[in-house]
Formats: C-alpha cells, structure tokens, sequence
C-alpha cells in the first residue's frame, strides 16, 4: 500500500526534525545539560527558559511537537547568528557564562529528551 503524499511530507518533517535535535543535542544539550547538573543557576536559567518555551509551544494538551522543537532551535540559532551572537558551546567549556541563546538552545534540548516526557 502506498502513502498518501501528505503521509509521506509527514514522515520526511518527523524524520527531519529527529535529525536537527540530534545534532542539537550532540552539539550543546549533552555537555550543556551535564553541567547544568552541577551549576544551579545555570539549570534554573535552563528550567525558565524551558518553562518558557513550552508555553510558547505547547498544543492544548501541554505537549510540545518534536517538529515545533526542532523549528524553533533552528529559529533561535538563526537570530542569534543574524545578531552576531554565539550559539555554540562556551568557550573553554565554562557553561557558568552561557549565552542567552546557548541557554534557549539547552531548554530545547531539555525537552526533547525523550526521559524528561515532556516533548511528544
């Protein structure tokens, strides 16, 4: 049986999607998130701005779209590089200096991991 073209335009977006917060994670989320383990402010900064990003985000039900997340992440790293802002890594590995769009990212990252059951 073949997919209708919506069905296959779907599964190309979810598969997309699955891909860009792969890299985001592989990029920032598992350092950034690790060490936010260890740094308070940093995970209460990353807590707000995942607060944030789910009210921004969220469908009626309070979930947030693994596509959503992955288009916003893309958005926010976009802005920042139009406004010459950093959007990798801190420098020397000091997460306690994040930048704002480093942090936004970190949220992202919060909530597509599939442990914390907050994306869908």
């Amino acid at each position: 049986m073949e997919l209708a073209d919506g069905a296959r335009r779907h599964d190309a977006v979810a598969w997309a999607a699955e891909v860009a917060l792969t890299g985001w994670a592989e990029r920032l989320g598992q350092a950034g998130l690790t060490a936010a383990r260890t740094l308070p402010g940093l995970l209460a900064a990353v807590d707000r701005h995942a607060a944030e990003v789910r009210d921004a985000l969220a469908d009626r039900d309070g979930r947030v779209a693994r596509t959503s997340l992955a288009a916003y992440a893309d958005g926010v790293s976009d802005t920042a590089a139009q406004h010459g802002w950093d959007s990798s890594a801190p420098r020397g590995g000091d997460w306690s200096r994040a930048s704002w769009p480093v942090v936004r990212l970190l949220a992202v990252c919060l909530l597509a991991e599939p442990a914390t059951g907050r994306g869908r």
